[in-house]
């Protein structure tokens, strides 16, 4: 592709025609420039490629439980929900309520398993404990979950409730769906994510009575403990029959200790299975002393149950007992192996060592593999414990050691996207062992998406301590991982937290750079009041820290938020300032973002030329500094000014190159926007069939990330057939 000259481009630019402008903003309203003759490029030799869209059919079920005796009555209740109700409306949802450890989500998890074929939409699951902190739930983010799981890339998830509401049902409406919803606690987080479509099932798991639910025409499966016939079964298979018709007597006394509590009788079959030469009889007599020191120690109401719990951690090695008890100081739901070794204080050969032992042992789950989280009556347990036997001060060091690690752990990932971005961090040291590494800016947001729940919850913990450099540390690496998948709740309440850290350290700096961070997350959203308080705050924290190049990142932060609320003329005054400051501190790559956000300026003012010279210097620039995301970017910003030249061959050429990046790079968002993008192109030059092509490739995209987008540019398409 030969480029124009700048002098020549400019001579031009403010006679270029209605159409040529429809075509950079993406629409097809007003007049069309006729096909001319400006070159024999064939779309099919472009050689771009677009993937086809994810499969949307999710599968997201937790492990099914290795043990599971006879719960007919249960399951029996449950299938009555897969035949036709008269009368009933949209999903049919069923309430499997019971006391902790009574096996609820056991029964929903191997019910949903045995049906699961039968729902040819798929199934979803949500764990409300892992999003309840502060005694609630964000129902918001378990609904962003789902989205996800339909196939909704991360920037096309609604910001808010009511949005995600609103494209769920739209998404699930031909769709029938098995929901199971564990640990409910509140009828109005079953409601705001009940599937549209006809034939769906919600199964809700609740310690709780939801009688709201049961009035609006739910299913009462109620949970009673395990009969003596039914735990005699489940301790059979655990530790063979021979040995409990042997011992038939302890067996009775083991069961009415463990109170029917599946749970229970799981840690006690384990502890037995474990050590074959035992007798049941030592058990029960251990396990029932056990329990006579805890009513002693606790007064009435302990429940005996606790001293299968305490027996079971006093008879476990002294390394894997003292990884048990600090798992309970964890503020998440689940942990890994290297987590697991930061927070006991130990090798991570010597972790994984425990927490396989813990597994055999059922005191922990594994719900997904090298993932461990412990059962709600254990997690207290465990607590309970690092509480008697170790000192305030060592549990707070025990968790200190966890947010070190998180904090190093993210601060990995954010080097792995952009190495060479403006930190505050980089002169502070790292201070753990076993970290993550990524090879990939993908392999990054794979694990972050994995621990965002974590990650969320351990900056908590730090604030809540006022481990204030570890509150803004984690903030300022969340900002790229945040901000690339547009994570809106996790990018504005960790830079909340770090603004409130940043103030109660009184450092400026840290401040500056949390309020524009944050900023920029409300500019995104169209808060636009909020982001102008937040830039305007930075900017006051800013002018006494003496720091220039974090001077010329607030001024490039307030330039974007300009952009977005359409004020392109004060924008591109604070991306040349911006750019001036960090070519005299020597940041290349500050340079260079400049010269992208000037182009883009450049562009949404007309001044196509000019756009087309920047971005080009710019494109140089982020590549030679290693940015492949925001090289893609530019390459579509170089697309829409070469469109606004009527340029049209060469834009497509470099929409082209630039759908082959973000296919590269697995951004199909920005794929699908190229692409409206080209179809717009090839439609001024008279090729309707290569337009409709685009367009329809483009909406089969929105479709398959669940993009209300999809809607209108559907209605596009069919008006092009109808024509």
């Amino acid at each position: 592709m030969v480029e124009g000259t700048h002098e020549g481009d400019q001579g031009t630019e403010g006679s270029h025609s209605a159409a040529a402008q429809n075509v950079f903003r993406g629409t097809t309203s007003g007049p069309v420039v006729q096909a001319r003759d400006i070159g024999s490029i064939r779309i099919d030799e472009l050689h771009f490629h677009i993937p086809e869209p994810r499969n949307t059919v999710p599968r997201d079920l937790p492990r099914a439980p290795l043990r599971f005796v006879n719960r007919s009555r249960e399951l029996e209740m449950l299938d009555g929900l897969l035949q036709p109700q008269e009368g009933a409306a949209g999903a049919q949802v069923a309430v499997v309520r019971g006391m902790h450890g009574v096996g609820k989500s056991a029964i929903g998890s191997y019910w949903a398993h045995r049906r699961r074929t039968m729902f040819e939409g798929g199934d979803l699951f949500g764990d409300f404990s892992k999003r309840r902190h502060g005694g609630a739930v964000d129902v918001s983010e378990v609904l962003g979950d789902f989205l996800r799981d339909l196939g909704t890339a991360d920037v096309a998830v609604p910001p808010t409730l009511a949005a995600r509401q609103k494209l769920f049902g739209r998404l699930t409406a031909d769709k029938k769906l098995l929901v199971l919803l564990d640990d409910v606690d509140q009828p109005a987080q079953v409601k705001a994510v009940l599937p549209s479509g006809p034939g769906s099932v919600v199964v809700v798991t609740t310690n709780f009575g939801l009688e709201e639910l049961l009035y609006d025409g739910a299913h009462l499966v109620e949970v009673d403990p395990l009969g003596d016939d039914t735990a005699r079964q489940l301790l059979t298979e655990m530790v063979g029959n021979k040995r409990v018709s042997a011992e038939s007597m302890a067996v009775d006394d083991l069961i009415r200790t463990c109170a029917g509590l599946p749970i229970a009788l799981c840690v006690c079959g384990g502890r037995l299975a474990s050590h074959p030469a035992r007798s049941i009889s030592w058990l029960a007599e251990q396990v029932a002393w056990e329990g006579r020191a805890l009513r002693a120690l606790s007064g009435p109401g302990a429940y005996a149950v606790e001293g299968v719990f305490d027996f079971a951690y006093s008879d476990l090695p002294a390394p894997t007992a003292l990884v048990y008890r600090r798992l309970g100081l964890h503020p998440g739901r689940d942990i890994s192996a290297p987590a697991v070794a930061a927070l006991a204080g130990i090798g991570l050969a010597e972790a994984s060592e425990a927490v396989d032992v813990l597994h055999d042992a059922h005191l922990v789950e594994m719900p997904v593999s090298d993932r461990f989280r412990l059962h709600d009556l254990i997690r207290e347990h465990t607590l309970a414990c690092a509480v008697r036997d170790e000192s305030e001060s060592g549990r707070e060091e025990s968790l200190g050691r966890l947010v070190d690690w998180y904090c190093d752990a993210l601060r990995v990932a954010d080097r792995s996207i952009v190495l060479d971005r403006l930190r505050l961090s980089d002169l502070i040291q790292s201070k753990s062992q076993n970290l993550p590494v990524f090879a990939t800016p993908a392999a990054s947001f794979g694990w972050f998406g994995g621990e965002r729940l974590n990650v969320m919850s351990v900056q908590r913990a730090a604030y809540d301590r006022e481990w204030d450099e570890n509150v803004w540390l984690i903030a300022e690496a969340l900002w790229p991982l945040c901000a690339s998948h547009r994570l809106f709740a996790e990018w504005i309440e960790s830079q909340q937290l770090g603004i409130a850290a940043a103030l109660r350290l009184g450092d400026a700096a840290v401040e500056a750079r949390m309020r524009s961070q944050l900023a920029r997350a409300y500019a995104e959203l169209g808060n636009f009041e909020a982001a102008e308080d937040e830039m305007a705050r930075a900017v006051s924290a800013v002018e006494v820290c003496g720091n220039d190049m974090l001077k010329a990142s607030v001024r490039e932060f307030g330039g974007v938020c300009r952009l977005r609320q359409g004020d392109a003329d004060r924008a591109l005054d604070a991306f040349r300032a911006a750019r001036s400051m960090f070519e005299m501190g020597g940041h290349a790559r500050g340079v260079a973002l400049q010269d992208y956000h000037i182009g883009w300026a450049l562009t949404a003012l007309g001044q196509y030329g000019a756009a087309l010279d920047t971005l080009g210097v710019a494109r140089a620039e982020l590549a030679a500094v290693g940015d492949e995301i925001s090289v893609g970017r530019v390459m579509v910003r170089r697309g829409e000014a070469l469109c606004g030249l009527e340029r049209y061959d060469d834009a497509a050429e470099e929409l082209a190159e630039a759908l082959n990046a973000m296919g590269r790079l697995d951004i199909p968002f920005e794929q699908a926007d190229a692409l409206e993008t080209l179809a717009n192109v090839v439609e001024t030059r008279g090729s309707t069939d290569a337009a409709r092509a685009h367009r329809q490739q483009a909406y089969r995209i929105y479709k398959s990330l669940g993009h209300p987008h999809a809607d209108d540019l559907l209605s596009l398409i069919t008006r092009g057939l109808t024509a």
